[in-house]
């Protein structure tokens, strides 16, 4: 753990976790949704997948250029045969595994001890889908379980993107010696270290509470 831990020098105790969503908080299996795609004939999806840096559509989603129905009917177009609003998003959120119930509670618990961010590279479709599957299925409002949520689509810029991060502190006016951010990609936990910002490099489906514990903020 402590080779991914990055502290900077004279940081004071954490007060600001910000998370990725992702392969962070969020369980992902890009192979279900090649799968999914292949399945509808749509052959291309290989060319817009991804894990750290999606491209072509899904990169354009991700940033904004691009709406969650734009989205949907281009991904349409690409099919050999009719398809289904229905059917695309069914593909396209597959990969979409799941955000374990101690995660959540690992978020309930930083609450009161310091803020919690979310800062993602997400499309419109994706956040929808999560909000309702993985928050509001589980008797949460997504909104309420992060102080501030800063998304790509939103924004109209992706991380590692250095605009993301500057938007991201001057918003919020965070401190960034006594901030720590959680992501899964070394480019991205990379720009935010040039900003002063401790980071940490996550590994997939990983348990972070011997993370908290150590950093004493559960």
């Amino acid at each position: 753990m402590n080779e991914r831990l990055h502290l900077h020098k004279g940081e004071t105790r954490i007060r600001t976790v910000i998370f990725d969503f992702g392969g962070v908080l969020l369980n992902l299996n890009p192979d279900k949704c090649r799968k999914a795609f292949h399945d509808l004939g749509i052959h291309q999806i290989e060319e817009f997948i991804d894990r750290y840096r999606p491209k072509g559509l899904f990169f354009e989603a991700e940033c904004g250029n691009i709406g969650q129905e734009t989205f949907i009917s281009e991904l349409q177009k690409l099919a050999p045969r009719p398809t289904t609003r229905e059917e695309i998003i069914a593909a396209y959120t597959s990969f979409l595994i799941e955000l374990p119930p101690q995660k959540l509670e690992l978020i309930r618990r930083l609450h009161s001890g310091c803020e919690v961010f979310l800062l993602s590279n997400i499309n419109e479709l994706c956040y929808n889908f999560c909000k309702e599957r993985f928050f509001a299925q589980q008797g949460y409002r997504m909104e309420e379980c992060f102080n501030r949520m800063y998304l790509s689509y939103q924004m109209r810029i992706c991380k590692p993107d250095p605009g993301i991060y500057e938007a991201m502190l001057a918003d919020s006016g965070l401190n960034p010696a006594t901030t720590l951010f959680v992501d899964d990609s070394r480019d991205n936990t990379g720009v935010a270290d040039r900003y002063g910002i401790n980071t940490y490099l996550a590994l997939p489906e990983e348990d972070f509470h011997p993370l908290f514990e150590y950093l004493r903020l559960v």
